[in-house]
């Protein structure tokens, strides 16, 4: 990981932020954390993080659109740079926090939901591995021949780091490992979901945002054989469109993680369109089913002294770092 001090410093280097000719910038986030929350698992942004990204991009004349309206302007032949937001798996601070930030700044967004997990109110396996860690009896868990202490909060988060690359694994296999570590941890109650209620996400349709597919379960798909694939893509659509009553266009591919058959499953359910968790920039001749998404999370937009730093955001979007972040083909961050 590039630290925070080095790519402030870099970025007084970047002299032309944005791309040249016509180009679509898709941004990935998840949660909208109160300012000041400090959770196990930081899987977003805080509140005041997402005022001022947007506030920078209302004044660089980039207010966000939908996924589906950047292709638009895309296929239009429109000329210049445009941005995307979106927000993964569907929390309910999406509606409760991120919503009334987008409506004030005159911003859309794109919303994938996780459809079998809300219809289910179950918690996704992240949670559940930072709800275990959190709520253990035991004072420390097997891990690699070790044991990993959870006396504190710093300890506890370093065993979520080194035990969430093993969890993500085909969904048997990740279910196996949870209710290990569960029972390992003296861990009975389950954790809670905190995802977003259809009633809650109707809200967000009613706004006038995108919503999209994100699957039933958020499975890593390319673990999955072909017709387990078309089950959790597929269930996604129909859910989605008898719950909101409309029909998804694009998904997100849970993790990135996408093979042939999740291609095929996506067009198949009729998407349109599918995105990637692949940093880059979407120019008019994109696979429109390979779509590349940028994070721009709190740790991309905070300068050494923890303010947000308009310069390291600006190159942050940009992808000035992307080389330097570079991972092997499917090796796409996770959840």
């Amino acid at each position: 990981m590039i630290g925070r001090t080095l790519r402030w410093a870099s970025s007084l280097l970047v002299r032309r932020p944005w791309p040249r000719g016509a180009a679509l910038t898709i941004v990935r986030h998840h949660r909208v954390y109160a300012d000041g929350e400090r959770p196990l698992y930081r899987l977003g942004v805080a509140e005041g993080v997402l005022r001022a990204q947007l506030a920078l991009l209302r004044r660089e004349g980039l207010v966000p659109v939908t996924v589906s309206e950047g292709l638009a302007r895309l296929a239009e032949g429109r000329p210049g740079h445009h941005v995307a937001l979106t927000f993964d798996d569907g929390y309910a601070d999406n509606v409760t926090r991120a919503l009334p930030i987008l409506a004030g700044a005159g911003a859309r967004a794109t919303f994938f939901l996780t459809a079998g997990l809300i219809e289910a109110r179950r918690a996704p396996w992240w949670d559940e591995l930072a709800h275990a860690l959190e709520t253990a009896r035991a004072p420390a868990v097997p891990f690699a021949g070790t044991t990993l202490e959870l006396g504190d909060a710093a300890a506890r988060a370093r065993a979520l780091r080194l035990l969430l690359p093993g969890l993500r694994a085909a969904p048997a296999t990740q279910r196996a490992l949870l209710d290990g570590l569960r029972a390992a941890l003296g861990v009975a109650d389950p954790a809670p979901c905190e995802l977003a209620t259809w009633e809650e996400c109707r809200r967000l349709s009613a706004a006038g945002m995108e919503i999209g597919a994100h699957t039933l379960t958020h499975p890593f798909l390319s673990t999955l054989p072909p017709g387990a694939q078309r089950e959790e893509v597929a269930g996604s659509f129909g859910l989605v469109e008898e719950r909101l009553g409309a029909r998804p266009r694009g998904i997100a591919f849970p993790g990135g993680d996408h093979d042939a058959d999740s291609l095929e499953a996506a067009r198949d359910a009729g998407a349109a369109w599918a995105v990637t968790t692949r940093a880059g920039v979407n120019g008019p001749g994109a696979d429109p089913f390979t779509l590349r998404r940028r994070a721009w999370t709190d740790g991309a937009c905070l300068g050494p002294g923890g303010r947000f730093s308009e310069r390291l955001a600006r190159a942050e979007l940009a992808g000035a770092f992307d080389a330097w972040r570079a991972r092997p083909a499917g090796a796409e961050a996770a959840p």
